[in-house]
């Protein structure tokens, strides 16, 4: 009985939280930042949410994760490099 409760409540959850991932990449509740891969030297953004993390693994300010252009595994400090949204400093000044 047990067992059949988790097959049944595990996808269900499952949904929940890819929900609640996509609804905050609409929103305004992420970051973007600009990296630099160190084995290509080549430049790309990666749009993450914080505590979130489905395509890499969080170490803290950083991230282990795959270069979209090489497709090697290397470790980014995504706090660091993060890009300041336009729409967050209009927002912030005029509070």
């Amino acid at each position: 009985m047990a067992i059949l409760a988790l097959i049944l409540v595990g996808p269900a959850v499952l949904v929940v939280v890819l929900v609640a991932y996509v609804a905050l990449l609409k929103t305004r509740h992420h970051y973007t930042s600009r990296l630099t891969c160190p084995r290509c030297g080549r430049p790309f953004d990666y749009q993450w949410v914080p505590l979130a993390s489905f395509s890499a693994v969080r170490l803290g300010t950083s991230r282990y994760l795959q270069c979209p252009v090489c497709h090697e595994w290397s470790t980014f400090n995504i706090w660091d490099t993060r890009v300041v949204n336009p729409e967050r400093s209009e927002l912030a000044s005029s509070e």
